[in-house]
């Protein structure tokens, strides 16, 4: 008993040698170098943290940035534990809550995707400029007692400065109300589709708010919230507090069929806050939880779905918007290709609707940004594959906010590469191109949404 005393310490002593048992919501249950983590068919116990560590800094000069918030949300889009504050060089340390598997601390991996904001700068991701996953299954660490650390070219966020006329702008923060069994809410400012996810605490910020009029609207899959007006000037407008409302919210249904090639495998059905729609990409802000399959299941509709519990509000329904290898059918000429756009107010849908979407097999992208942002020089190269059911191609590139910079148009299937030949693009910045594959004059598939990503080496 002696040696057990000397080799475990009293503490540990009193429960078993093993990790101290705390409380999930009390932070204070767990020495300050520790976190309270669920384990597997035991109860929570203290244990390092696994966590992510990167720098958030300025596209335009490489400086950090401080005061900047970090988000980790998970692939159903809710927080991974509470947002940070970047330090005065821009550096930030986030936890990521990790359910570990035995008394060492071992830790089930998860993948995350970062988001972040600060003064005078674009958040991230917005635009043509995408989260990606990151796995944490390569977070590490160099001695027992310290945390699991992991850093790469990922956790590093460059921000792109919001022109010199929309700079010193206010923010507006508040609180939403959050039950325990919510994952998360989205807040979205209407007009102008800003956006922000509230932390796990429903703390939020909205940075560079211009003034006048505005509604905050709230998105959470299985509840509604009512409208908030918000009114901007030249002051921070603090403190808002966004509640629930009694209304109940409403469901959707509709088909997909699988047609030309199309990965059988089965695509996903999401639903996109309307205001943030850029049509250019193709893409916008998704609710969590407003997607089918539900819960964050790989890609597997392949007839019928339902999303249920959706909020009030203007939404774009979307089809194949994930990498899954399939693409909605572009072609307007036939049924089952159009973007649909519906409303819910009072819980009610309208038009009174089931949407159904014709899904194909996706051109081929090869290079670059086939899986993640890729640096390139300032007159890249662009590579796709031969697609089967096409005469000729279409490309365009766009910037980080959706804008068409150039596009080309190739008259061979058989030709499947391009050198860029638009305007000049600045070192440092992202862009997105995508290819639509033409037939007799008109679209039959394209690049997937999510891919051909690619930033200009500075």
């Amino acid at each position: 008993m002696i040696k057990r005393l000397l080799g475990c310490g009293l503490l540990a002593v009193l429960s078993a040698c093993g990790p101290k048992e705390c409380k999930l919501d009390d932070a204070t249950s767990c020495p300050a170098d520790q976190t309270c983590e669920q384990v597997q068919g035991k109860k929570p116990a203290c244990y390092a943290p696994v966590t992510l560590e990167g720098k958030v800094y300025d596209l335009s000069s490489s400086a950090g940035i401080e005061g900047a918030l970090v988000l980790a949300a998970d692939e159903n889009g809710s927080p991974a534990g509470p947002a940070v504050t970047t330090a005065k060089d821009g550096t930030y340390t986030l936890r990521v809550p990790s359910t570990r598997t035995d008394d060492k601390g071992t830790f089930t991996s998860r993948k995350v995707l970062l988001r972040s904001q600060a003064k005078n700068f674009v958040p991230f991701p917005s635009g043509a400029r995408v989260s990606l996953p990151i796995d944490t299954s390569a977070a590490a660490r160099t001695e027992d007692t310290k945390p699991f650390v992991l850093k790469s070219p990922q956790t590093d966020l460059g921000l792109t400065p919001v022109p010199a006329n929309q700079q010193n702008l206010p923010t507006v923060s508040g609180t939403v109300e959050m039950s325990a069994e919510q994952k998360a809410v989205l807040l979205v400012l209407e007009s102008g589709g800003r956006t922000a996810l509230a932390s796990a605490d429903g703390k939020f910020t909205f940075f560079n708010v211009p003034s006048g009029g505005f509604k905050l609207s709230a998105y959470s899959s299985g509840a509604n919230y009512t409208v908030l007006d918000v009114n901007v000037a030249t002051a921070d407008v603090t403190g808002l507090e966004v509640k629930k409302s009694t209304t109940s919210p409403a469901s959707l249904s509709g088909s997909v069929q699988l047609v030309a090639g199309a990965n059988n495998a089965g695509t996903s059905v999401v639903l996109v806050v309307e205001s943030t729609f850029i049509e250019t990409l193709g893409r916008g802000e998704v609710p969590p939880g407003l997607r089918a399959p539900e819960g964050g299941v790989a890609p597997n509709v392949t007839g019928s779905w339902t999303i249920s519990g959706i909020p009030d509000g203007k939404y774009v329904v979307l089809a194949a918007f994930e990498n899954d290898g399939n693409v909605r059918d572009p072609d307007p000429g036939i049924s089952g290709t159009q973007i649909q756009h519906i409303t819910v107010a009072g819980g009610v849908l309208s038009p009174a609707v089931s949407p159904a979407f014709k899904v194909t097999a996706a051109v081929d992208l090869v290079s670059p940004g086939r899986e993640g942002v890729e640096p390139t020089s300032a007159t890249p190269t662009f590579t796709w594959g031969v697609h089967s059911n096409a005469d000729g191609y279409e490309l365009k590139v766009f910037d980080a906010l959706g804008v068409e910079l150039w596009q080309a148009q190739i008259g061979d299937k058989a030709i499947v590469t391009a050198l860029y030949a638009g305007p000049a693009l600045t070192a440092g910045q992202f862009y997105q191109w995508r290819v639509t594959a033409m037939r007799r004059g008109a679209p039959t598939s394209q690049t997937e949404e999510l891919r051909g990503l690619f930033s200009v080496r500075p």
